[in-house]
């Protein structure tokens, strides 16, 4: 579904996002700021199910979600779209917040998942399995990079996972780097490149949210098809 990376550099924290997608799938709505409980957020929407893939809010919360395929994990009793915790999340202030807020949902109403929150120099990743919630926290004292594929995640993460960890010693830094990695695609390998295309599926859209001290922003740039780019900025709470 996605792959998501994660970078800071002298107080700035900078979360892209590549989103893929079957090619008779609804086209997103441009992102938009919208009111989430207490919180204003930008994202942009998935009309399938009204959630979103990535997002940030103005207490300077990112989240971004992906989808899992690994091994067969219990199937909800009913399928809630996974962009739903996006909105959730982004209702909180601060990562302790969207992780008990999170994890109040009734974990059984998702098919597997991994969500990605990042705020300031912390990082956390709640993943479930249609049976129960898992999280784990971090600080961001390096570059992360999640991914996921229809084809297997584990699939198509090494290679994505080599080339990402080589362009994070690009001369002009991280986030030079971050921003080839969301742009590439190996040409005798593109159903498993970073930009992917196959015959049912592509990457469909590349999100890049900034957050400093004094400054928040999303840009928004559909591929397929292809469009010009959007930008939407928040004032920091």
């Amino acid at each position: 579904m996605c792959t998501v990376s994660i970078v800071t550099d002298n107080g700035r924290l900078t979360v892209m996002s590549n989103r893929d997608e079957r090619r008779d799938r609804a086209v997103a709505l441009l992102p938009r700021v919208e009111t989430l409980g207490c919180r204003s957020a930008i994202l942009p929407i998935d009309p399938a199910g009204g959630g979103s893939w990535i997002g940030v809010n103005d207490a300077g919360l990112v989240a971004a979600v992906l989808n899992r395929h690994a091994a067969p994990a219990a199937q909800p009793r009913r399928s809630a779209s996974r962009g739903l915790l996006v909105r959730q999340a982004l209702t909180c202030d601060s990562i302790d917040g969207a992780l008990r807020s999170v994890q109040a949902l009734e974990v059984n109403s998702f098919r597997p998942f991994r969500l990605v929150l990042a705020q300031g120099r912390r990082m956390a990743l709640v993943a479930g399995d249609g049976g129960e919630f898992a999280s784990a926290e971090s600080a961001l004292e390096q570059p992360h990079m999640f991914t996921a594929s229809s084809l297997g995640d584990a699939f198509v993460a090494s290679p994505r996972r080599r080339l990402f960890d080589c362009l994070m010693h690009h001369p002009l830094g991280w986030r030079h780097g971050q921003m080839l990695f969301h742009q590439h695609q190996w040409s005798d390998k593109r159903d498993i490149s970073v930009v992917m295309e196959r015959g049912d599926a592509a990457t469909v859209s590349r999100t890049a949210v900034d957050v400093t001290n004094r400054s928040i922003a999303l840009e928004y740039e559909p591929l397929v098809p292809a469009s010009p780019s959007r930008r939407l900025d928040l004032q920091p709470c």
